[in-house]
């Protein structure tokens, strides 16, 4: 193949390895560059680097020619010393590799003239036209460009029912995946379900869908991440949820679902959560046996695996894989110098070869790896904005955003900024890190954090007000953060679980995103120190399922289940309460596997539990998380407890019992079902129910300081108010709120069993309460058009009727003079933004 040959030439060799030190060295503003400028440009031969590069841009399948061809056109781009006529050849290899985000922003830094194509000749014009007829659409009379793996993509949608897409960070997977969704709806009215993986993402999806409404004048839709909504038959409905959503609206809801996206969906192999990704999924499917299905997934070998869960289409389904390069990463090895502490070696590690950079100098000695970090990163980004700076964890967030901090230099005020200073005094507290530190341009994010103080970081990093960004984990489930720089060191998840070559790479993928930048640099520093050493071979993730590694070791589940389900053991091991919850589920349905000896094995012990689990099935299938024994063990106790049951009725949040009827609730779930600390009962009640009740995070946060105080607890303010948005996040969103879902249904069970409808009727909807911080139809209305909690509350004082549906909402909206209201400018912004788009 002649491109294989021109690839494997020495003189490309020299001069494509001259061009890639000189790429990244240029990148690194303070930078005591190894080799100068001069003599790097001086082994170039221009016009021989892109008139190979052209031929390596048809190559298709070869990620190495690709790779070097954007290499090769993006440099020529920002060269002074190149001709215009080369610039011209560079954007035709940039056409050819379907990259018109990277001729988008050379055009905006003003490295090309936007009419650049007037000086092309004829031929190249022609061939021009063609490739961008070639990969658009016409989307309602607009144009829609897309780059070869989304055009790949969208031909695929054209002919199948069940696509599985897998393609790099940045390939611009949402944005095809929204581009087919919008197709759907132009087409006719549809109930489509977009699943993501956490409720960080689900404000982006939602925002990302609601301007694309708005660009397409799309009218008669709807978009909701709340599960309970009144459905317009008359219209189109969107909804945007996690697995937990989709499966508590398929409870609630008896409608057709005619479209499936799956985002991340190689979170099929993530332990419970990926259990019940795979349920619900097969549940939908069976359900809706015309159903379309598109699942989307990063780097991965194996996207055919997530199609054998879709059995009702015949063959119309296909998988697509592909390699394709829209951003140029530059893995960076940094070490210290031999014996200079303050002088740091740069080693760009690539498939082939190590190439020596230069150095850099940091201010201070540093006499910790964290200050290592953040000295670096003064050193290396130069106070240039984009840097991203991943931390273990959100407690050392803070730390390193409080350390650079105290090494930056003083920042002009921006307005912007001051305002969300504001916004995180008034609905976090006065004292939180976070209002410190942006005075610097400096912020932390991780997951547990008010949803809209997050969205409002992530657009000023995005806009480059916010210029340093130390994130947690939460990048890795996809969080659209582009980035000029991300610096790690020996990063882990979670506690003592270091980063696997695909979660790293994963991570980096935020360094240079498409249409952002033309490369980005992936600082790993000490990489000698890592417990798992960053490796430039990108390989490709293989999905394995949750439930198959289950299967795989079906001696762990078969001894749970016969040692009765403990519940401490169940704190520890959520896979095999939500596999037991599963294949039980399998089981009542005659679904198991005649032909498999671990689901011969499994029939034979629910046999026998059957005879002594009275609770019928519907319950245990909307509890997978729950075992079904100790379901039985929660119906027994209420048994023993019949001349007292109203007493154990959840009372409204307002009740003025409420705190010790909840507290003994808990215990009771704690009991039976779950295994709580004893101790937090008290504590854990009263969050639960200032939650409920639609109070801001700041008074949760100033309460539960109080009540350490009185228990004379050495926790300090930012331990506690760390500890507070994680208790709301993952104990009174997701587990008690799961939990107390299971503690109502078996309730309302043994009532009707017991001949006590009368008192069913007191049940409240604890799940939807808890999940979404408010008991209010109003409230409800208003977080469904996609308002956040924060702004919620605040309207709320301005509201008097409770019962308000989300066309009320939008009514008492738009006649409102909001400036006279006195809230922050920022919820204002997100106010407006939401009654634009409706």
């Amino acid at each position: 193949m002649v491109a294989d040959r021109l690839y494997n030439l020495d003189s490309f060799k020299r001069q494509y390895d001259a061009l890639v030190v000189l790429s990244v060295c240029e990148t690194i503003p303070n930078l005591d560059w190894t080799e100068s400028k001069d003599s790097l440009l001086q082994k170039i031969d221009w016009n021989n680097l892109l008139g190979i590069a052209s031929v390596l841009s048809y190559s298709y399948e070869n990620n190495d020619h690709l790779e070097a061809a954007l290499r090769i056109a993006q440099t020529c781009l920002q060269q002074e010393t190149c001709s215009s006529l080369q610039k011209s050849g560079a954007t035709i290899i940039l056409t050819n590799l379907t990259n018109q985000p990277a001729i988008k922003l050379a055009i905006e830094r003003k490295y090309i003239n936007s009419t650049y194509k007037d000086d092309f000749p004829l031929s190249f014009k022609l061939q021009s036209i063609k490739a961008d007829i070639e990969n658009s659409i016409l989307v309602k009379d607009k144009l829609r460009p897309l780059n070869r793996f989304q055009k790949n993509v969208y031909e695929a949608y054209e002919n199948y029912d069940i696509l599985s897409i897998s393609a790099p960070t940045s390939a611009g997977k949402s944005y095809i995946l929204c581009t087919v969704l919008i197709e759907e709806l132009l087409n006719s009215i549809k109930n489509i379900v977009y699943v993501v993986p956490t409720r960080a993402l689900i404000s982006q999806v939602e925002n990302d869908l609601r301007n694309l409404f708005s660009q397409y004048e799309i009218e008669n839709a709807n978009i909701s991440s709340v599960p309970q909504i009144d459905l317009d038959s008359e219209k189109s409905n969107v909804f945007v949820f996690t697995q937990e959503r989709l499966h508590w609206f398929l409870h609630d809801n008896n409608v057709q679902i005619d479209v499936l996206f799956i985002d991340e969906a190689h979170k099929i192999e993530d332990k419970n959560r990926g259990i019940l990704l795979q349920q619900k999924l097969e549940e939908v499917v069976k359900k809706n046996p015309n159903i379309k299905v598109f699942f989307s997934s990063p780097f991965t070998s194996n996207p055919e695996i997530l199609l054998d869960n879709v059995n009702n289409n015949g063959d119309k389904k296909i998988p697509i894989n592909t390699q394709f390069v829209s951003v140029n990463q530059n893995l960076i090895y940094v070490t210290q110098y031999p014996r200079k502490p303050e002088k740091w070696n740069l080693l760009l590690c690539t498939k082939d070869k190590n190439f020596e950079l230069g150095t850099v100098k940091i201010k201070e000695r540093a006499s910790s790896d964290s200050k290592k970090i953040m000295f670096l990163c003064d050193a290396i980004s130069n106070n240039i904005s984009g840097n991203i700076i991943y931390a273990n964890g959100a407690a050392e967030s803070e730390k390193k955003a409080l350390l650079l901090w105290d090494l930056l230099p003083n920042e002009e005020a921006n307005n912007q900024i001051d305002d969300l200073i504001k916004l995180i005094k008034k609905t976090i507290h006065k004292d939180y890190a976070l209002a410190k530190v942006l005075t610097k341009r400096i912020a932390f994010h991780y997951g547990n954090m008010p949803l809209l103080v997050r969205q409002e970081i992530e657009r000023l990093f995005i806009s480059g007000d916010i210029k340093y960004l130390i994130c947690t984990s939460t990048l890795l489930e996809g969080l659209n953060l582009p980035a000029k720089s991300i610096y790690i060191y020996n990063p882990t998840r979670g506690k003592q679980n270091p980063l696997n070559q695909n979660d790293f790479w994963n991570l980096a993928g935020r360094a240079g995103r498409w249409g952002k930048e033309f490369s980005g640099n992936i600082i790993c520093i000490n990489p000698n120190d890592w417990t798992i050493k960053p490796s430039p071979h990108k390989h490709k993730q293989k999905i394995v399922r949750a439930l198959d590694i289950i299967e795989k070791n079906s001696g762990e589940l078969i001894d749970y289940i016969i040692s009765g389900s403990p519940r401490n053991e169940a704190e520890k091991r959520q896979d095999l309460e939500f596999a037991f919850g599963y294949y039980y589920c399998l089981f009542l349905n005659n679904e198991l596997d005649e032909q498999n000896d671990f689901h011969i094995e499994l029939k034979k012990h629910f046999q026998k539990l059957k005879k002594r689990i009275i609770i019928p099935g519907y319950i245990i299938k909307k509890n997978p998380g729950i075992s079904p024994i100790a379901q039985q063990e929660l119906y027994n106790y209420f048994k023993e407890k019949e001349n007292r049951i109203s007493e154990y009725i959840p009372v409204l949040p307002e009740d003025e019992k409420a705190t010790d009827e909840y507290r003994s609730m808990i215990g009771r779930i704690g009991k039976t079902i779950a295994n709580y600390h004893h101790g937090l009962h008290h504590y854990r009640a009263i969050l639960i129910l200032n939650w409920m009740r639609g109070k801001p995070l700041s008074l949760l946060i100033s309460n539960a300081y109080q009540y350490y105080q009185k228990q004379n607890s050495p926790k300090k303010l930012p331990e506690i108010i760390r500890n507070v948005m994680d208790d709301v996040e993952n104990f009174v969103r997701f587990r008690f709120t799961n939990d107390s879902s299971c503690y109502v249904d078996i309730l309302r069970f043994f009532l009707q069993q017991n001949g006590k409808e009368d008192l069913v009727d007191r049940i409240p909807p604890l799940n939807l309460w808890l999940e979404f911080g408010v008991s209010q139809k109003t409230h409800l209305s208003l977080l469904s058009l996609g308002i956040s909690r924060n702004t919620v509350i605040e309207l709320s004082e301005y509201i008097t009727s409770s019962n308000m549906d989300k066309q009320d909402s939008i009514d008492w909206l738009k006649n409102q003079n909001l400036e006279q209201l006195g809230i922050s400018k920022i919820m204002l912004e997100e106010i407006n933004r939401i009654i634009e788009l409706n």
